[in-house]
């Protein structure tokens, strides 16, 4: 798998079950305001399905990470977290060594093994572009990401 790819999908993973929150809300949303809406009644079906498709598409996501994430050791799941994740407080990493060369190896060691991961699970490069790039969110990240790694390569 493509690594922008791998760290999107790294990037995203903290916020996927609140996305999912996100479409449930909308489709309820969505399905109450029917009577208002005076579009063919196909047409909103059809919307309120896209909604539960990409909602599928996103547990799904979550649920290959979850498994892949128990891999990895405590240890290594810091890394994740202090690059990738970002939810913990700064007191979590106050022995972390964040800027040494070992570090920054680590790093890509850990991003290489879970782009492989996320590969053997099915996540591949096709698998990405055709059902998660397309997703506004997983778009604009990749996007960010691509960014971020060319600035930093040049």
């Amino acid at each position: 798998m493509e690594i922008l790819y791998a760290k999107t999908v790294l990037y995203g993973y903290p916020v996927l079950e609140n996305l999912i929150e996100r479409i449930d809300e909308s489709v309820e949303k969505k399905a109450l305001n029917s009577i208002r809406d005076y579009s063919p009644c196909y047409s909103q079906c059809e919307k309120i399905l896209d909604m539960i498709n990409t909602k599928t598409l996103l547990i799904d996501l979550k649920v290959i990470i979850d498994g892949i994430m128990k891999k990895f050791s405590d240890q290594e799941i810091m890394h994740f977290e202090y690059k990738y994740f970002k939810t913990k407080e700064k007191e979590y990493f106050k022995d972390f060594d964040a800027s040494s060369r070992k570090y920054f190896r680590k790093q890509i060691s850990l991003t290489k093994k879970f782009s492989l991961l996320l590969e053997k699970s099915g996540i591949d490069d096709k698998r990405f572009k055709e059902e998660y790039l397309c997703m506004d969110f997983f778009r604009d990240l990749f996007r960010r990401v691509s960014e971020r790694e060319n600035k930093i390569a040049n």
